[in-house]
């Protein structure tokens, strides 16, 4: 894929001015030949990546087709009903997949449905299953926990005061975080903290919460939170065994921030596929980049697509070994590099280069 001059003045700035990368090796050579890479110039595409990220994710966010599916994956979060309503949507299915390493997935509905609605931790799970082949799934069941959280944790479900609410109040001189749930049953209003219930009182937009707890001595103490509902969520003064304490308590929806932290993932995966479009595994080796201190071995290695892909690549291992037993994979890994060193982040640099080099034709200039 050949992206026009002005998505590749957006991936890497003008070669005059903003220390440009001449991306011509892509295509150098006489005719007919294959192109090889020139290590100079693949150090100098991974260095600009890295030193524009922020331009980079700012210009990606203003790109008009990711402006639109942004736009169509909050229209579909707005109107869910259920989870099976977003993922049927090609769209919000995209963006939701894509934002979570998972694209590689987004055509294969039934399999999708069943692994992120699977339990994060059931070793059998189907997510579970799964991530010895991408761990990606464990991660997303992880993260969102759809079988227990729903659509909430895709955004938030609130209905006045119903709700999940994030409520900070004071414990002591310090700020305690809780998950305050608020739902009214047959016109009887019910709460809880944390799982616990506890008393509430409702009056229109007002609320009251009395809460027991135990202190450093272990003695029994109250704490009544009163508070009002408004644009901002809730929130109020709070009284400690019957007296006043200066700072307010307040709440705020629970999962208030799921909508935009789905959306600035998706811009950071868009922003990877453009660079991996301009030059072949550039995305992929600046995301190494980021993840390589998380393989302690080759086991970790092997357990995640990019790293296999990355470390494969680079040290010219054959894509046959995948059906090999899983001690020969290690071996054939370990011979080669000591996952342990990537932890550094200039050998993780090299690596990241190498790989780059190996994959567009090169076959010397870097070692590690």
């Amino acid at each position: 894929m050949v992206l026009p001059l002005s998505t590749v003045s957006m991936l890497f700035g003008s070669t005059q001015s903003s220390g440009g990368v001449d991306l011509s090796f892509i295509t150098r050579g006489s005719s007919g030949a294959s192109a090889t890479a020139d290590p100079g110039s693949i150090k100098l595409a991974l260095s600009n990546a890295d030193n524009n990220e922020a331009k980079q994710l700012a210009d990606v966010a203003k790109d008009p087709q990711v402006v639109k599916d942004l736009a169509r994956y909050e229209k579909v979060l707005k109107n869910a009903e259920s989870i099976d309503d977003v993922l049927n949507d090609p769209v919000a299915r995209k963006v939701l997949m894509t934002a979570s390493g998972l694209k590689g997935d987004i055509d294969n509905i039934g399999l999708l449905k069943k692994a992120m609605l699977s339990d994060p931790t059931d070793p059998k799970s189907v997510a579970a299953r799964m991530s010895r082949i991408n761990g990606a799934w464990l991660a997303f069941a992880k993260e969102y926990d759809l079988a227990t959280n729903g659509l909430d944790r895709l955004y938030p479900q609130m209905d006045g005061m119903e709700g999940r609410w994030r409520i900070n109040l004071d414990r002591e001189g310090e700020t305690l975080e809780a998950m305050l749930e608020i739902k009214q049953t047959r016109g009887v209003w019910q709460a809880e903290v944390d799982g616990v219930p506890i008393p509430i009182t409702v009056d229109g937009e007002d609320v009251t919460l009395d809460l027991l707890w135990r202190d450093a001595e272990d003695e029994l103490r109250t704490s009544r939170l009163t508070g009002t509902l408004d644009k901002n969520g809730l929130s109020g003064a709070q009284i400690d065994d019957g007296i006043p304490i200066d700072k307010a308590w307040k709440a705020a929806p629970y999962f208030g921030d799921a909508l935009k932290s789905v959306s600035n993932n998706y811009i950071a995966e868009k922003r990877l596929d453009m660079l991996d479009a301009q030059l072949p595994g550039l995305g992929s080796a600046v995301l190494f980049k980021q993840v390589a201190k998380t393989f302690k071995n080759a086991t970790d290695v092997l357990g995640s697509p990019l790293g296999r892909e990355v470390i494969t690549v680079a040290f010219n291992i054959p894509k046959q070994i995948a059906i090999q037993s899983l001690v020969a994979q290690e071996k054939a890994i370990s011979q080669r590099m000591n996952p342990a060193k990537l932890a550094d982040g200039d050998y993780a640099d090299i690596v990241a280069q190498r790989y780059l080099i190996m994959l567009n034709g090169g076959l010397g200039g870097v070692t590690a």
